[in-house]
């Protein structure tokens, strides 16, 4: 139990040794393991000697970045920076005339600085290879061994989960998988709504409570803001108390504040509720990958997945659409409580049918039931959850980190903020080149949403149905192992797809060109969106591996900040440079960041190599 105590000591995962440890200890997988695909697991079975097979294939879906994302982070320790990587030249040999010795497993070569001492640990190399502990121990056999571990002789016993565990969020039945996952889809679509719907009540907004059309839109901003604070703070907490209390403490929060906000009688009292209600539904949206992971292996999770990244999509796109029609129905109170009424059976349903799905929460709680029960000392094997003062200083401060040190992320989060900011500017853009410029009804003016819902959806089909072969292709050519930047394809495409869409819209949006050819820009923006998402979001979990939810995260905040400013501002730029080059300003924004994509297509393996976290992440990627 080398690697467990080491865990417990540094917090980082022992990968390179995980194969030799399985094999000497051929009793039970540890939590969390790779799987196949790289992705980390929770295996439930225990390991037979004869069936260790190691396959050397990492393709993984398109639709699984978030889970994946969850997934590898318990393989990152708690330090906010990587420990920096020696140089690859500490073996050098003899160097005759410079004086300097021969290094050895002992000590470091005299004269040298800066290079830690090493320290035998008592066996040696070839006693640590597969080959070594297989004669020592298996000589082929398909039977079950059992070894003794070091916690046993310090009266600790090891809690795991049993083949066929009933208690294991993987082995649950299909049926309950599927229901909870899709009361979450709705609970998305839910969030996305209201993040976006609020914008249509502006107009109504503004005689009531005497306020600007700035103030008003900040209603919708204030929601997108709280996303962005949501995202460092609760999400890690997940990790420390589980996902049920949390899931329905936090959509019950959400469910309240909405239905407060359509109570208030004062615009800072609106903004405040929905500052919170984005705050607590931050969870909803983060956290949904992650519980989907819990319940479904990687071979599975790319159709649920799929689901929840489409009600997300056309939740914020529906959203103007719905709240259009009910504001010019019943005013901008409508609103709220139609998200109010909407939400309720869904948080009730989670009540009452939602598990607790997160496996070390879990595992620690049936640790405690036996330590209480039988009076033995029991311990999570592998890994427990970390203290929450860990995860809310990672959680809060390494995505902040990684975008001062990583430029990868640094730049493609700022693109993907422009597009994230761009679809919010078009929540206030619409109501102008539709309303004002064209005399629109309010809710039909909200309308042309649904050519970018028309977008979005052959967008994920396009990456279902041709880019997941493409990548397929890439993966044997490489031989399982396909380097990050095979990601990036999709993503110029739809940085093509988006600078034409934007353009198009800019200048056909007049009262004087028939209203399809505008509209019909928005499904080339929706199109080219959804492909730069997707592929930027997993071309950063491939690149940092066990970092990538922090830079994730770090996306995430700049998005929501982005969602959150671009509204304020659309009025006074649209009043001082018209609909046409006010329109245009997204369009050259998108195209300034074109040229990062081809660079790191064609550098960005040589980029990763300069930086702390890359340089962590490609050699976790070694000893996968």
């Amino acid at each position: 139990m080398a690697t467990s105590a080491k865990y417990q000591q540094t917090g980082r995962y022992d990968r390179s040794s995980r194969f030799t440890y399985l094999q000497a200890n051929h009793r039970q997988t540890m939590w969390p393991a790779a799987d196949e695909e790289g992705n980390v697991s929770i295996f439930s079975a225990p390991i037979r000697v004869g069936s260790l097979r190691q396959k050397n294939n990492r393709w993984t879906g398109a639709f699984d970045t978030e889970a994946r994302a969850s997934r590898m982070s318990i393989f990152a320790d708690s330090t906010l920076l990587p420990r920096p990587l020696q140089p690859h030249n500490q073996h050098d040999q003899w160097t005759g005339a410079s004086g300097r010795q021969r290094r050895t497993w002992l000590g470091s070569t005299v004269g040298e600085t800066n290079v830690p001492q090493r320290v035998w640990s008592g066996e040696f190399d070839v006693e640590r290879r597969p080959s070594w502990v297989s004669r020592q121990s298996m000589q082929g056999t398909d039977e079950m061994v059992s070894v003794d571990f070091d916690e046993k002789e310090k009266g600790l016993f090891e809690v795991g989960w049993e083949e066929h565990d009933a208690e294991n969020p993987l082995n649950f039945a299909a049926g309950k998988k599927w229901m909870n996952a899709m009361v979450l889809a709705l609970a998305v679509f839910m969030v996305s709504i209201a993040s976006s719907g609020f914008s249509q009540g502006i107009r109504d907004m503004k005689p009531e409570f005497g306020v600007g059309q700035t103030v008003a839109l900040m209603t919708t901003s204030a929601f997108v803001l709280g996303f962005a604070v949501g995202a460092l703070i609760l999400s890690p907490l997940s990790e420390v108390y589980g996902r049920r209390e949390l899931y329905i403490g936090t959509f019950g929060a959400f469910v309240l504040l909405s239905g407060l906000a359509g109570l208030a009688h004062s615009m800072p009292v609106v903004i405040a509720l929905r500052f919170f209600g984005g705050l607590a539904g931050s969870f909803t949206q983060a956290v949904a990958p992650a519980v989907v992971a819990d319940m479904f292996d990687a071979q599975e999770r790319g159709l649920v997945l799929s689901i929840f990244t489409l009600a997300g999509l056309m939740g914020q796109n529906l959203g103007p659409i719905i709240c259009g029609f009910l504001d010019a129905a019943h005013g901008w109170r409508s609103i709220a409580l139609m998200v109010t009424i909407a939400s309720a059976p869904i948080w009730f349903v989670l009540v009452f049918t939602f598990p607790e799905t997160y496996a070390p929460v879990l595992l620690q709680r049936r640790a405690i039931r036996l330590t209480a029960s039988t009076g033995k000392q029991h311990v999570v094997a592998g890994a427990t959850p970390k203290p929450i003062a860990t995860q809310l200083r990672v959680g809060a401060l390494r995505p902040w980190i990684m975008l001062i040190y990583e430029p990868i992320v640094t730049l493609l989060s700022l693109f993907l903020s422009v597009v994230h900011g761009t679809l919010f500017l078009l929540f206030a853009a619409y109501p102008i080149v539709f309303q004002e410029v064209r005399g629109w009804k309010q809710g039909v003016a909200s309308l042309p949403f649904l050519a970018i819902c028309v977008g979005i959806v052959l967008s994920l089909l396009y990456v279902a149905l041709v880019d997941q072969a493409r990548y397929a292709r890439v993966v044997n050519r490489c031989n399982g192992h396909a380097p990050p930047e095979a990601r990036l394809p999709p993503a110029m495409l739809g940085a093509a797809a988006l600078p034409i869409g934007l353009f198009w819209f800019a200048w056909t949006n007049g009262a004087n060109v028939h209203w399809f050819v505008c509209v019909s820009a928005g499904t080339l923006f929706g199109f080219g969106m959804v492909l730069l998402y997707m592929s930027l979001t997993n071309y950063l979990v491939d690149s940092y591996l066990a970092y990538s939810a922090s830079a994730l995260a770090a996306s995430t905040v700049l998005r929501s900040v982005a969602g959150a400013a671009f509204p304020l501002f659309t009025n006074k730029m649209y009043d001082a440079l018209g609909i046409h080059w006010a329109s245009s300003i997204p369009g050259f924004l998108a195209l300034a960041f074109v040229p990062c994509l081809f660079s790191f297509y064609k550098w960005g393996h040589i980029l990763r190599t300069k930086t702390r976290f890359g340089q962590e992440a490609a050699a976790l990627a070694a000893q996968a």
